[in-house]
């Protein structure tokens, strides 16, 4: 018995609960913030389509069609110049050029290449005493979008510090075999 009128009161206790007055704060809607209106299907004027797209990495080393020799003595990148100074750096060392000094605001590299065949443990040893690098110059001006690098034999006082024993001047087939290197090197070999 105790418990059916439990359950009674319970019942008349919710049942007071559920009664609501009707009160017009609560019916009327018209207060209330309305979302804003969205149009269902954009006309085509509102449409725009994203055509940009991720660059791919590069799945080659190198440099491929971006580099390429214009004259013998020219060799043009297809890179702003920051860019293309930075890269010309990274196939300097990769090569094995050794960079003597560089003015990168008047866009001047110094370098110096081994002119002796240094392929075998003898030759190594007597090139190590013996002091027969040919110093370059190599100029990067920017065109543009692009970059063109020169190489010219360095002026004779920075020649007679690499010169001490009389050894003749470095000829203008060291300067093109010196840009053939870089440019293999760029269009084939470097590396990121």
């Amino acid at each position: 018995m105790r418990v059916i009128v439990k359950s009674l009161l319970l019942i008349g206790f919710l049942a007071s609960c559920g009664t609501t007055t009707e009160e017009s704060r609560y019916r009327d809607t018209e207060a209330l913030e309305r979302p804003p209106i969205v149009a269902s299907s954009p006309t085509k004027e509102q449409r725009t389509v994203d055509t940009s797209s991720i660059p791919k990495k590069k799945d080659r080393t190198g440099l491929g069609s971006d580099v390429y020799l214009s004259t013998p003595t020219q060799l043009t990148i297809k890179q702003p110049f920051d860019d293309a100074w930075n890269t010309l750096g990274r196939a300097l060392k990769q090569s094995g050029i050794k960079i003597t000094d560089h003015e990168r605001d008047k866009g001047l590299y110094y370098v110096t290449q081994e002119t002796a065949d240094t392929s075998g443990f003898f030759a190594k040893a007597s090139s190590f005493f013996s002091d027969d690098a040919a110093i370059y110059l190599l100029t990067v001006k920017s065109e543009g979008e692009e970059t063109t690098v020169t190489a010219t034999v360095a002026n004779a006082t920075e020649q007679s510090s690499a010169a001490k024993d009389g050894t003749p001047p470095p000829s203008a087939e060291g300067v093109e075999d010196l840009l053939q290197l870089l440019f293999k090197t760029l269009r084939d070999k470097l590396e990121e």
